[in-house]
C-alpha cells in the first residue's frame, strides 16, 4: 500500500494477529462482520451461529467509515451525501432509488435499532418499512405499502467488493491518498493491549 497506515487499515480479515498492537478499524470491523454473518474470518468457513442484524449494522457503519475517507471529510450534516456518493461509485450497478433505500436502512438500524425510517424531500415524505432477508433473488426489492426487502448476504458481498475496489483506487489516486491521510488519525486504528 501507499503508506504503513493504509497497510494496517486495509489488512485482510483472514490475517489474524495476536495482541498487543495497532489494529486497523476497517480490519477489526470486517472480522466482526464475517463472524456476524456466520463465517470464520480467518478460514472463511461456516461457523455454527450468526447474528445477521448486528452484522447488517456493522456493514452500514463500515460504509459510513469508508465514505468519510472517500470524501476526505467528516463534516456534520453531510453524512447522507457522503454515504450515497460512496455507494454510487463502489456498489455499481445500483439504481438511484436503492442508494436512498440503503441510506434509510442505515438510519433505521443505526439510529433506532429498528426497521422503520422516514425521509422528507421537497415536501414529499417517503416511508420505509424494512424486511431483512438472506439469499434472496434480488438485493433490494420494493413492495407495496412502503415495504423494502433487503438481502443482508448480498449487502455483505457488495461491501466486501466495495472495500477491494476502493483499496485499488486509493493505490492509484493521490486525492484519495490525501483524504485517507487526513482522516486516519481520527478513524484509522486502535491500540489493543
Amino acid at each position: 500500500m501507499f503508506s504503513p497506515d493504509a497497510d494496517i487499515f486495509f489488512q485482510e480479515p483472514q490475517n489474524y494477529r495476536n495482541p498487543p498492537g495497532a489494529y486497523g478499524v476497517l480490519y477489526l470491523l470486517r472480522r466482526d462482520i464475517f463472524q456476524c454473518m456466520g463465517i470464520d474470518p480467518t478460514t472463511k468457513q461456516p461457523i455454527p451461529h450468526s447474528t445477521l442484524w448486528p452484522g447488517a449494522m456493522a456493514i452500514l457503519a463500515g460504509i459510513d467509515l469508508l465514505a468519510k475517507y472517500y470524501a476526505g471529510s467528516d463534516e456534520m450534516g453531510k453524512v447522507g451525501e457522503r454515504f450515497r456518493s460512496f455507494l454510487d461509485v463502489y456498489f455499481k450497478p445500483i439504481p438511484a432509488d436503492d442508494l436512498a433505500t440503503i441510506y434509510q436502512l442505515r438510519n433505521s438500524l443505526l439510529h433506532s435499532f429498528g426497521l422503520y425510517s422516514e425521509n422528507t424531500y421537497k415536501g414529499i415524505t417517503t416511508k420505509y418499512h424494512f424486511i431483512l432477508g438472506q439469499n434472496l433473488s434480488q438485493f433490494i426489492s420494493a413492495q407495496p405499502s412502503d415495504v423494502y426487502v433487503v438481502d443482508i448476504r448480498e449487502l455483505h458481498k457488495r461491501f466486501e467488493s466495495a472495500v477491494l475496489l476502493y483499496k485499488n483506487d486509493i493505490e492509484r489516486d493521490t486525492i484519495l491518498q490525501r483524504n485517507f491521510t487526513k482522516l486516519f488519525p481520527k478513524y484509522g486504528a486502535i491500540i489493543i493491549g
